[in-house]
C-alpha cells in the first residue's frame, strides 16, 4: 500500500503527469524534457526525483559527447495502478475491510 500513496502522491504533484507524457516516445534527458515541456530544469529534476523514487522511472548516468558534462537520462518504467473504493480504504485505514466485517459478525 506505501508504494501506492507513494506514486499518487508523485503523479499528484504539478507538472509529473507532462512529465509521464513527455517520456511515452523514449527516454530523453533531463534538460530536454525541461525544454520540451516548457518546465524550469529545477522544477523537472525535482519531479523526475520524486517520479523515481516512486518506481515510475529510472534515471541513468550519461556523459554528453559534446561538452563531456554528466547528464542525466529519464526512461518511463511500465507500470500499473489500480485503485478501487477497498484499496482507498486500506490505505487509509491500515485495515482490510474484509476482516472488519468478519469481526462485526
Amino acid at each position: 500500500m506505501e508504494t501506492l500513496r507513494a506514486q499518487l502522491k508523485a503523479l499528484s504533484k504539478r507538472y509529473s503527469l507532462e512529465i509521464i507524457s513527455g517520456l511515452l516516445d523514449g527516454p530523453q534527458y533531463i534538460s530536454k524534457l525541461s525544454e520540451s515541456l516548457g518546465i524550469p530544469y529545477t522544477t523537472t529534476q525535482q519531479r523526475v526525483a520524486e517520479l523515481e523514487r516512486a518506481g515510475l522511472v529510472r534515471i541513468e548516468p550519461d556523459i554528453d559527447d559534446a561538452s563531456k558534462r554528466a547528464i542525466k537520462l529519464v526512461s518511463l518504467l511500465n507500470f500499473r495502478l489500480e485503485l478501487s473504493p477497498r484499496r482507498i480504504y486500506t490505505m487509509v485505514t491500515g485495515e482490510e475491510k474484509e476482516q472488519i466485517e468478519k469481526m462485526k459478525i
